[in-house]
């Protein structure tokens, strides 16, 4: 076998590989799309599928032009990898699932690498221009997948929002860092505290028929207000710094914070516009975050809240391009 021909074999082979993985890759891509969190990260998911079909085509008509066997069953495998893929991903937080897919698109792009040193030797230059384009292609993927990372390790999600699984499965990683006993005990007691208020509740709506929906409706009430109280008295008097942190964070998750303690001075009295500016001139991805979720909280204004997403999309970016 002369090197020509060992350099046309490795080539027809690494194609049928790219071929495979750009099919995964197409089925990933359209999973997501139902994870956007917006029109534009739709929309973005929605053409990277395409493009990646689009490639797909690109590659099954070069490995025809190396004198490779067309791929029948890639469309089938590349659907089974992402099924598989995404299934497992319900058993970890979101992050790992863009890892996951961050790990996809720098194997793609290596092979691509690869195969355009194949396609060199063995000179196919219609295939040397394919891999450069696809190339800068994945190059882009990358960047985009590092950018939807930066936001989650900022506090994110943003524009991609994980699965109810990944939601608690994140939430309970997260709780697994806590100092195990003040944060165990304290947990537990509030969980108790709630639970005899529940208890109490139904013994008193159980007391009447009649009085049923007028208690369900008065125990919701009390079980917010109760809620809202117990987080801020908690706040004040935990003994635990940890435990006063944890309180003040979800007092801010709920927005229940006051609007004195907002990063945004006469927050409540502002415009949209007047609102949309301020929370572009934040720097601290954390304070946005904390505006975000009064705001849902309180006016749920549909354009602030918008602005709020972009600006932590944009910070997320500047920590990446540091």
């Amino acid at each position: 076998m002369t090197k020509s021909t060992a350099a046309s074999l490795a080539l027809q082979n690494e194609l049928v590989a790219l071929l495979r993985l750009t099919r995964t890759e197409a089925q990933v891509a359209r999973v997501r799309v139902s994870q956007a969190q917006r029109d534009e990260i739709r929309r973005q998911l929605e053409d990277n599928a395409d493009e990646a079909d689009a490639r797909s085509a690109r590659l099954q008509d070069a490995l025809r032009q190396v004198g490779g066997t067309p791929d029948v069953f890639g469309d089938t495998v590349g659907r089974v990898t992402a099924l598989t893929k995404v299934t497992a991903e319900q058993a970890q937080p979101l992050s790992e699932g863009l890892l996951s897919d961050l790990a996809l698109e720098h194997q793609l792009r290596d092979r691509v690498v690869f195969a355009r040193v194949l396609a060199e030797a063995a000179d196919e230059s219609d295939v040397v221009s394919l891999m450069q384009e696809l190339e800068g292609a994945h190059t882009e993927t990358i960047e985009w997948i590092r950018l939807r990372l930066a936001e989650v390790a900022q506090g994110g999600p943003v524009a991609l929002a994980p699965t109810p699984t990944q939601a608690a499965v994140g939430a309970i990683a997260r709780f697994a860092t806590l100092p195990p006993r003040r944060g165990a005990a304290f947990v537990n007691k509030a969980a108790d505290l709630l639970a005899r208020g529940r208890v109490n509740a139904q013994r008193a709506a159980e007391s009447t028929a009649d009085s049923v929906r007028d208690a369900a409706e008065a125990t919701e009430d009390v079980v917010t207000a109760g809620r809202d109280a117990a987080l801020s008295r908690a706040e004040e008097v935990a003994p635990s710094a940890t435990a006063r942190k944890a309180a003040r964070q979800t007092r801010e998750g709920l927005g229940l914070i006051d609007a004195a303690d907002l990063p945004i001075q006469r927050y409540e009295q502002l415009t949209n516009a007047e609102a949309n500016e301020a929370i572009n001139s934040l720097k601290d991805p954390e304070q946005v975050r904390i505006v975000q979720r009064f705001e849902e909280a309180h006016k749920n204004r549909k354009r602030v809240l918008n602005t709020a997403q972009k600006r932590l999309t944009g910070l997320a970016a500047e920590s990446v391009n540091a």
